[in-house]
């Protein structure tokens, strides 16, 4: 029995080029080498189990060493304790390592407890672009959506371009944390809280524009940052499908079915994450029309 001929045309209705799509250096090394500076070699193993196996971890004994490394090594993700083994600050280390590798996505790990505002408020001056705590009952979400954040420039202009084509301008900022914030899910309280209105004056403000609610609003952002890492990275769907929340592979993969009716794989292609985002304005699109 012959086999059945391959089709000319993929899901997203591209042409499928005979030849394996070629890896750029930058695709290639995504969520390959974390940096990892703790102040407690017996961290290490949590630290590890956390990730999920998700990466190539590279300990490094204390922030001289950290800061070697970032510069010498293609890493695309560091991790730092509040201070190294002999108790001096990491402050120092991560100015550094920001001054050099601006885009480079800093994660403080640290004990609540020990986490007081002087120490905490240096550290995020000296450029710490997130912190997770290592008591946080959904640790594992939080450390992969930090490390894995869609914080490239592309992503946030390309969002741009559509809320200013779909969103009220006085809603715009609602849209942005969310698209910001999709890994960590956070709630309609948060959101309010982080644009400055009460949680009801918010879904009042978005049903009378006839914008779909924050849930909805969410579940766009998390497709959305799936399809964009999808289609830059190299990263395995079950790591996307973990740091966007979701407990399995199978998660995203409905998810993505439900906003797009595309699988993770055909999202890879060039061009996938635009295909998701036109499908988004389109969404918003016949959403308002249901609202009149």
């Amino acid at each position: 029995m012959t086999a059945p001929p391959t089709p000319s045309r993929s899901p997203l209705g591209r042409p499928v080029s005979a030849s394996p799509r070629p890896l750029d250096a930058r695709g290639f090394t995504t969520m390959s080498h974390i940096l990892v500076q703790l102040s407690d070699v017996g961290l290490r193993p949590s630290f590890a189990e956390s990730c999920g196996g998700s990466a190539d971890i590279v300990w490094c004994d204390d922030l001289e060493e950290l800061a070697a490394q970032g510069r010498a090594r293609e890493a695309v993700a560091v991790v730092v304790d509040l201070q190294d083994r002999e108790g001096r600050s990491s402050a120092a280390a991560v100015a550094s390592l920001r001054a050099e590798r601006p885009k480079l996505p800093i994660v403080l790990w640290c004990d609540r407890a020990q986490a007081g505002p002087v120490p905490l408020e240096a550290l995020l001056r000296a450029g710490v672009s997130a912190v997770v705590f290592r008591n946080a009952s959904d640790l594992e979400r939080r450390l992969l959506g930090a490390l894995a954040s869609p914080g490239d420039l592309a992503f946030q202009q390309f969002t741009d371009q559509a809320l200013y084509r779909r969103v009220p301008l006085g809603l715009q900022p609602v849209f942005r944390f969310l698209l910001d914030q999709a890994a960590t899910q956070p709630s309609l309280e948060l959101v309010a809280r982080a644009v400055g209105l009460p949680p009801r004056a918010l879904t009042y403000r978005l049903r009378r524009a006839g914008m779909p609610p924050v849930s909805a609003i969410l579940t766009w952002s998390r497709a959305l940052v799936a399809a964009y890492r999808l289609e830059h990275s190299t990263e395995p769907v079950g790591i996307i499908a973990r740091s966007l929340g979701f407990s399995a592979p199978s998660g995203l993969r409905a998810l993505l079915r439900r906003c797009c009716h595309e699988a993770p794989n055909a999202l890879r292609e060039p061009g996938g994450f635009g295909w998701v985002l036109r499908s988004f304005e389109r969404y918003l699109v016949r959403y308002q029309r249901r609202q009149v």
